[in-house]
């Protein structure tokens, strides 16, 4: 079975974890580096406000690429992550030109998130009805993503990639760098921000992207780069709590609570993390609530959970370790994940 697979060609991508996940399971992977493509195509694209105005211009000829990648491989399968960059128009060409390969979706963001750009666009939500299957990681968005027309819809969670997240040792030296009372790993947001302005009195470490947009004070926090592959799990293993603020569009949708999920719901745990979350219906469902993750709904809730846990430490190990344990005998992996889409790939050839 051949898989193509639309994302960006690099070791920590979504894209590439699925392809490990596919080639793990006995297929054939193949990457169409969009956002490689995107770049190497339009080298001088600086301008955020340019590439707003014209992406859809820019985009035209990444199309003609993909198109042809798609004739000369001729998959039984394309999996297409996210869709930023494919008008309707190329989805129903490759159906016309390929009638023989399914095409599937996995949005790891809100297809209706239109609202913030890089989230979503009219290409995305108007491709939705064009896609065989259209798998989406939230329950309560799969109503609204049947009600726009696609023939069949399919809960796929987040994961974790056994070569990206698993516990390492950290040296001393390297303990120095990477050791706090609490550390929050990802990008700067407004929301994140608020919540982070909450404990500017704890050890706080930040890893992430942006965060020079945020005040003062927190920029003093802020480490001033990512923490990715390795070092994630570093930062994991050595700070006593690991913060996951779960993005607006992972959480609130207008008129309701999505209530859902994020990848760091399973990346802390897997790296060996004391994971320290917003509280969600679906994130208490993949981790039992002070057995194997601990959860906050208020900022005087976190705060009272960092002082007590800050004051525990081998409850802390004994919850980290629980959690480690119910990650590994459960299907979170994205091995498990692509056995699902591969599963329902086959539902088609019966």
């Amino acid at each position: 079975m051949k898989i193509l697979i639309t994302g960006e060609n690099q070791k920590n991508s979504l894209a590439n974890t699925f392809a490990r996940a596919f080639e793990n399971l006995g297929c054939e992977s193949v990457i169409f580096d969009e956002e490689s493509l995107y770049r190497q195509l339009f080298p001088g694209l600086k301008n955020k406000y340019t590439n707003r105005l014209f992406w859809r211009l820019f985009s035209s000829l990444l199309q003609k690429k993909f198109l042809a990648v798609a004739g000369k491989e001729k998959p039984d399968l394309i999996l297409v992550l996210k869709g930023w960059y494919f008008c309707p128009k190329t989805i129903l060409k490759i159906k016309k030109e390929l009638p023989r390969t399914k095409i599937f979706c996995f949005n790891p963001d809100n297809p209706f998130n239109t609202w913030h750009f890089g989230a979503s666009n009219s290409w995305m939500i108007k491709s939705i009805p064009l896609y065989d299957v259209y798998f989406i990681w939230a329950k309560l968005l799969m109503a609204d993503i049947k009600k726009s027309g696609v023939q069949r819809v399919e809960y796929l969670p987040f994961g974790y990639d056994q070569k990206l997240h698993y516990p390492v040792d950290v040296s001393a030296a390297e303990r120095k760098i990477y050791d706090s009372d609490v550390a929050f790993i990802g990008s700067w947001d407004e929301k994140r921000e608020k919540w982070l302005n909450h404990l500017l009195d704890y050890d706080l470490k930040i890893w992430g992207s942006a965060w020079k947009k945020a005040n003062k004070n927190l920029q003093r926090k802020w480490q001033g780069k990512e923490a990715v592959g390795e070092e994630f799990s570093k930062v994991c293993n050595s700070a006593k709590i690991i913060l996951n603020i779960i993005r607006k569009q992972n959480f609130e949708y207008p008129g309701r609570n999505i209530s859902s999920h994020n990848m760091r719901t399973f990346e802390v745990p897997a790296c060996g993390g004391f994971l320290l979350s917003a509280r969600t219906d679906e994130a208490k469902g993949f981790f039992e609530e002070d057995r194997e993750a601990v959860y906050f709904s208020t900022p005087e809730e976190l705060k009272q959970k960092i002082d007590f846990y800050l004051k525990n430490e081998e409850l802390r190990k004994e919850i980290a370790e629980a959690g480690y344990k119910r990650l590994s005998n459960s299907s979170y992996s994205y091995i498990d994940r692509a056995k699902k889409i591969i599963e329902v790939y086959e539902s088609f050839q019966k």
